[in-house]
């Protein structure tokens, strides 16, 4: 499978079903944190990205949204997703959906 196809599926399917757990050291209480652990990076693997392809994808999308949200206000939007709100995973993929075509985009480019 070509890594063209690859990221673009890896887009679909990144904000699929995922599980939360909770970890216990301080940062993976974190929203961000969690979405890109326990949401993420778990969904874009199973698209048939490679874990650095999708830890690239995932921390694109996570400071996308920190420059976007505060910690609160993020919160509340993963809660709603996890929750099955369409709304959030609307918004969620779209910002994915945003750095898998930047990902995209540096490797058809690289030299």
């Amino acid at each position: 499978m070509n890594k063209t196809y690859k990221l673009l599926v890896g887009t679909m399917l990144l904000l699929g079903l995922g599980t939360v757990s909770f970890a216990q050291n301080a940062d993976a209480a974190n929203p961000f944190t969690q979405f890109r652990n326990n949401n993420c990076v778990p969904e874009a693997k199973k698209a048939g990205l490679t874990q650095a392809e999708a830890t690239q994808i995932c921390n694109c999308t996570v400071q996308a949204l920190q420059k976007k949200y505060s910690t609160q206000a993020f919160s509340n939007l993963y809660a709603q997703y996890r929750n099955g709100d369409n709304n959030a995973r609307r918004t969620l993929t779209r910002y994915g959906e945003t750095c898998s075509q930047q990902v995209l985009d540096d490797i058809l480019w690289e030299n």
